[in-house]
């Protein structure tokens, strides 16, 4: 059977989403296998490299399953979780944080996670950033000026740029909701960086990746911030997959993306540019893979529900 992929376009109706399906030739549509269904949320800056990732990603796998395989893209990852629960989708890629809240309400599994040419989980950090006229020096000042402050998290799901600063908050003693000045959710890292340095906010938190980014874009200058602060390095991408999936299908395409960068090295060229670090390929999730990011669900307040 020849597969041949069709363009990539972004359709209205389903969640705003766009859906990039391989299709192959068949005597009729109702005697193929159901669609392999695949989202992603690609990162500020990072568009038109997520869509050709994906793209070469869905080119690898059709055949391979025996099946069409449908790309969407969506905003965010409740976008994706949304998508999910519904059963309209199948794949994603999440952090930690969003892995954990989907894996509870909507039942999927972490199959892989990434990891770099030693084998060890790729990972970034989050930061905590002020503009570089800031009077603040140290994160521990945090406390003493916090009612003077407007402290700015990303979305409720993000792991780098709510969950990471959050319970570092904890640890300095700091209920950000009833201790800052002001807390605002901005839409992602950048947007909270450029809100930063218009004076809007006096800590941003967003992940190392996307100040480096921003950096690198020209979008601000490394000079114009301080980072005020810098977690522990974090796993960065863990591949999850709907639990009400045939355990087969699950298992084949868990085997099939650890195999890609040795069947398939020019596709895993351009898929591996989809992450903001090096990628060298995919490792199994263990089960103590999460087990900092639930104890501190357990015991840091406003990260058992972050709707």
């Amino acid at each position: 059977m020849k597969v041949r992929p069709v363009p990539l376009s972004l359709l209205a109706g389903l969640l705003c989403m766009g859906v990039l399906a391989l299709v192959g030739c068949s005597p009729a549509a109702s005697e193929a296998p159901a669609p392999f269904r695949i989202v992603f949320v690609p990162q500020t800056g990072m568009e038109e490299q997520s869509v050709a990732a994906y793209r070469a990603l869905q080119t690898y796998l059709a055949p391979r399953l025996g099946r069409p395989v449908e790309i969407t893209q969506v905003v965010n990852a409740n976008a994706a979780m949304e998508g999910l629960r519904a059963g309209k989708l199948d794949m994603s890629n999440f952090s930690p944080w969003p892995y954990l809240i989907a894996a509870d309400k909507i039942g999927v599994r972490a199959i892989l996670y990434t990891h770099d040419p030693e084998q060890k989980p790729v990972s970034y950090c989050g930061v905590l950033v002020t503009p570089a006229n800031s009077p603040l020096a140290a994160p521990e000042q945090l406390r003493s000026q916090a009612k003077n402050l407007v402290f700015a998290f990303e979305e409720p799901v993000s792991t780098s740029g709510h969950f990471v600063p959050r319970v570092f908050l904890h640890s300095l003693g700091i209920k950000p909701e009833t201790d800052f000045k002001q807390v605002v959710y901005g839409m992602d890292g950048i947007a909270n960086l450029l809100a930063a340095k218009s004076g809007r906010v006096d800590v941003a938190a967003l992940s190392d990746t996307s100040l480096d980014r921003a950096v690198a874009q020209g979008r601000v200058r490394a000079e114009e911030f301080n980072v005020l602060w810098r977690s522990a390095p974090l796993l960065s991408t863990l591949v999850a997959v709907r639990t009400a999936l045939p355990a087969d299908l699950q298992n084949r395409v868990a085997a099939l993306l650890q195999a890609m960068p040795v069947e398939a090295p020019e596709l895993w060229a351009i898929f591996r540019k989809n992450f903001s670090n090096p990628v060298s390929g995919f490792s199994p999730v263990q089960p103590d893979t999460l087990d900092y990011f639930r104890e501190a669900i357990r015991t840091v307040p406003g990260l058992a529900d972050p709707s």
